[in-house]
């Protein structure tokens, strides 16, 4: 048995969902380099096939790229469609009304290309970029720098051309492979 769980408009879509819990703050990311944090409190119970209410007031032409709960611990994270990304600390990020047109979260150029995602991160965890065109790889978020909220990021992935960054996601940090002889690890060797 199927259950409808939300009613979407034609041009709407979902793209994620949110575990909150009272007082949780959450933080959408538009294509075009824009995000809004507001408290979880600002978007009343509704019933199941209620339509929801407007987190973010989009622009002509954007979209919706990443949500995520946020607190003043976490990092954001964004990576544009073209290869490039930043951490910014949370707390430039701060807490307005829900629907509003958001504040600058990157800057957008021809060079680094429209926002791929956004999401927040604690910091030690490792990412999974992946393109369009079917490559991956895996980083660990210590060689993304940290910078300022309205600033292009530096280059994370280098694409072949006409290649984007289609989505990306944090999985556990490998371990360091241990290297050497079991006596060499214990500095007898």
């Amino acid at each position: 048995m199927e259950l409808k769980a939300l009613n979407l408009k034609d041009e709407d879509e979902l793209i994620n969902v949110l575990l909150t819990e009272e007082d949780t703050d959450i933080i959408i990311g538009t294509k075009f380099g824009y995000a809004v944090r507001f408290n979880q409190s600002a978007v009343r119970g509704m019933s199941r096939i209620a339509t929801g209410v407007k987190g973010v007031n989009l622009r002509d032409g954007d979209t919706v790229v990443g949500a995520s709960v946020i607190t003043d611990q976490d990092e954001v994270l964004i990576i544009t469609e073209k290869g490039y990304g930043k951490r910014t600390v949370a707390t430039e990020y701060p807490t307005k009304g829900r629907g509003g047109k958001g504040m600058q979260t990157a800057k957008i150029t021809e060079k680094n290309g429209l926002l791929a995602g956004l999401m927040t991160v604690q910091g030690d965890e490792d990412l999974m970029i992946i393109t369009d065109t079917g490559v991956m790889i895996r980083t660990n978020l210590a060689n993304i720098s940290q910078t300022g909220r309205a600033t292009m990021g530096v280059k994370v992935m280098r694409l072949d051309q006409d290649a984007q960054i289609v989505t990306f996601t944090t999985v556990a940090a490998a371990e360091k492979e241990k290297v050497g002889t079991e006596n060499e690890t214990e500095g007898e060797a």
